[in-house]
């Protein structure tokens, strides 16, 4: 982004969004500008999304799979996405780093799509897929004009990381497929402990597709707003949630929302959902 956008430079955001982007785009000088995604689908409302584009607008910046809703951008959202790119020469910045973590449909990368990679950069990272989020080793793939770009900001920023673990990270990332399949059927199994937890306790389940995360509602719980419903739940009942307000400029819209994620062992997670069955069903 800082290597792409110029100040004043329109960029789209589907809310909720991962909450640096909004730190990075203002840091580059952006002119940011929202469509949100609704539960229950999540699904990119595509009027909107065409009322808002225009010749201002420099780029698009898309997750999927979706943090923090588990969505997955579906083919035609992706095909609709890429029309309105192209007729409006938009580029497409697009975060992938859960892309091996696609449960209920394949992940489709927008690059792929005809007359996409010319305009996209697609954005992964060693952290979600190997468990290894410390590491803080990803990569960004795109064709050479806008690698220029990027490597001008990147020189300035991180420079360079440990040899000894980029060495390592070529060596994860030739692992078999059936390190992936092993991973994806362990997450399927903790996501069944965690959604069937949450909707026994009460809570309105939305579905995730992808990632580790899932998104609820809150509010058949009682309290006014999701910050006070977090507080809550760690001081009360101990267990930490993620409040949604936070990855939307209108922290209003995230409101009625939490997020909780299944990437703990299958004892946590039990522990967490025994310990909210016992402190919020006796609430309701």
């Amino acid at each position: 982004m800082l290597g792409l956008i110029n100040p004043g430079d329109e960029v789209i955001l589907f809310a909720p969004f991962y909450d640096s982007y909004e730190a990075t785009l203002s840091m580059a000088g952006a002119s940011i500008k929202c469509v949100t995604l609704r539960p229950p689908e999540f699904s990119v409302p595509l009027d909107e999304l065409r009322s808002i584009i225009s010749k201002n607008t420099r780029a698009i910046l898309m997750n999927t799979p979706h943090n923090p809703t588990g969505k997955m951008f579906t083919r035609e959202e992706l095909n609709a996405i890429s029309t309105l790119c192209i007729a409006n020469d938009v580029l497409v910045f697009s975060d992938e780093v859960y892309d091996k973590l696609a449960f209920e449909m394949d992940h489709i990368s927008i690059a792929s799509l005809p007359g996409m990679y010319e305009r996209t950069v697609t954005l992964n990272s060693l952290g979600k897929t190997f468990s290894l989020t410390g590491w803080k080793i990803g990569w960004a793939i795109a064709p050479p004009h806008l690698t220029w770009g990027i490597r001008q900001a990147h020189s300035f920023l991180t420079f360079a990381t440990s040899t000894p673990m980029q060495y390592a990270a070529a060596t994860a990332l030739r692992a078999p497929d059936s390190y992936y399949k092993e991973l994806r059927r362990d997450y399927m199994v903790k996501k069944a402990i965690l959604v069937e937890g949450l909707k026994s306790v009460g809570f309105i389940v939305y579905p995730s597709s992808g990632t580790y995360f899932v998104v609820v509602d809150h509010t058949p719980l009682g309290l006014e707003n999701d910050v006070a419903f977090c507080e809550y739940l760690i001081k009360e009942v101990g267990v930490v949630a993620i409040p949604t307000s936070v990855f939307y400029l209108n922290p209003e819209e995230g409101k009625n929302l939490v997020r909780f994620t299944f990437c703990k062992d299958e004892e946590t997670l039990r522990t967490a959902v025994e310990r909210m069955k016992k402190k919020l069903l006796k609430k309701q």
